[in-house]
């Protein structure tokens, strides 16, 4: 995978302007939800939340169980070093830190979002918090002033890091005497069955523990997974939604370790990504025959999207007569516009921009399949400080898709239609495909500089609108 860059986000106001985007004190401040107060083993803390990222009002039952049970286990509150993996705002990897000031603690997400808050709340709870990218390149800390009225013991260890890393991925910081997770249910089993067996064999020091939370549905399949990995179950703590399981790595074999960067490396030559290869479809779209991967934990493992069939439709005439040397994809999913681009538009550079790296990583995994040479992949969120369009060259690209993500309570047209104005080239075109009130807010939010082409796609309830930069 190429480079990653950071960049930040604007304000969140519907009176934001385009062409003057206030900045925070903070540019995750738009994001926050609301903030909360947690104690925890003497310490007295506070969690910025984000309507971003999961449970954006309150710790979600999950993590909460997870956490009063492994307070007192010595295998972990006394461990030297521990992973918090999927550490969503940082609640299980902050809390540990701050109760037990000898331990280092590692904080991994796919979503740099997430990476970015655990990151915040670590140093506004007083934490000395280094923040990597994916490359590994310290980022600008928040400049957030520390919450008031918190309690955290004295740190003796140095060691707090936030940076991307998703479940099967190597970690160039193991071996761990614990790993904590709040195991997402989204992955699927397949692929959390083969995360027990990364964790006992690549993760954690021979007897060294493994403690996670599930919802309840799965939890017969997790304490199965866990025995078959060759992990001994100390204890499992039951409720009508929720199982913690607390188990032993009872492999004597001492951990390798990776020599990827700290934040995780490429997929170049990464076959720990195949685990994610949930199928295999062939589609002809748009005039073009594609194949690629379904990825677990994306959409369109089997069919495209009726926003991605919208997008490329309008394509064709929105982008025909382009010479399109550098193409530019917001939110690129399991990559299948960059496909459809690489083979009819054949750009020279394809750039790609999303705040989730198994979207990132999934499209270039999926290029990788054709021989397309390795996109450019900008990472969001951003090195805080900078500004918006870091690592957008100025008037560079011929051609834009945006797939819009969608924040509640966060002007997302002005987030995308600053970054587009910045970047596409007079005479360039850009595509916004999205749910049909998403399409009317950035029709409405439109800049000067830009004409409405004459392309309108739509298939139940999904749009796609096309404009030229003037």
């Amino acid at each position: 995978m190429k480079r990653f860059w950071s960049i930040r986000r604007p304000t969140n106001t519907s009176n934001v302007s385009t062409n003057n985007l206030e900045r925070p004190a903070c540019p995750l401040d738009p994001l926050v939800n609301r903030t909360i107060e947690f104690a925890y083993r003497g310490v007295r803390l506070k969690f910025d939340l984000s309507h971003a990222l999961f449970s954006s009002y309150d710790i979600d039952a999950g993590t909460r169980l997870l956490l009063r049970e492994i307070a007192h286990e010595p295998g972990i509150v006394e461990a030297k070093r521990v992973l918090d993996a999927g550490c969503g705002t940082g609640v299980i990897g902050v809390s540990l830190a701050a109760s037990c000031p000898g331990m280092d603690v590692v904080m991994r997400d796919r979503d740099l979002r997430a990476v970015a808050f655990a990151s915040r709340n670590a140093r506004r709870n007083q934490l000395d918090c280094t923040w990597y990218d994916f490359e590994g390149n310290t980022l600008e800390p928040c400049a957030k002033p520390p919450f008031g009225k918190i309690k955290v013991k004295p740190r003796t260890s140095s060691v707090l890091i936030a940076a991307p890393g998703m479940l099967g991925q190597q970690d160039p910081l193991a071996p761990y005497d614990a790993v904590i997770s709040n195991l997402p249910a989204k992955a699927g089993p397949k692929l959390l069955a083969d995360y027990a067996a990364h964790v006992a064999e690549e993760l954690l020091r021979p007897q060294g523990l493994y403690a996670f939370v599930i919802v309840a549905p799965l939890a017969d399949q997790a304490v199965g997974w866990c025995t078959s990995a060759g992990f001994s179950i100390l204890r499992t703590i039951a409720t009508k939604n929720h199982l913690v399981c607390i188990a032993r790595n009872e492999r004597t074999e001492a951990v390798q370790k990776s020599a990827q960067s700290t934040g995780g490396g490429g997929i170049e030559s990464a076959s720990w990504f195949s685990r994610y290869v949930r199928s295999h479809s062939h589609c002809t779209i748009s005039g073009a025959n594609l194949a690629w991967d379904g990825i677990q934990g994306l959409p369109e493992f089997d069919e495209p999207s009726f926003a991605i069939r919208c997008a490329l439709e309008a394509a064709r005439s929105a982008f025909a007569g382009l010479l399109v040397r550098r193409l530019l994809i917001f939110e690129p999913g399991a990559g299948i516009a960059a496909l459809w681009a690489h083979k009819v538009l054949g750009p020279a550079e394809i750039v790609l921009k999303s705040h989730d790296l198994l979207s990132l990583s999934a499209t270039s995994w999926n290029l990788k399949k054709t021989s397309a040479s390795a996109p450019r992949c900008i990472q969001e969120p951003f090195a805080l400080g900078r500004a918006s369009n870091d690592g957008l060259d100025d008037a560079s690209f011929d051609a834009v898709f945006v797939f819009p993500e969608q924040i509640p309570q966060y002007d997302i047209p002005a987030h995308y239609w600053s970054q587009v104005r910045h970047s596409l080239k007079r005479g360039g075109s850009v595509i916004f495909a999205s749910d049909a009130t998403t399409i009317d807010r950035i029709l409405r939010a439109k800049p000067e500089g830009f004409s409405r082409l004459p392309v309108n796609e739509r298939r139940k309830g999904w749009e796609s609108i096309a404009f030229r930069r003037d």
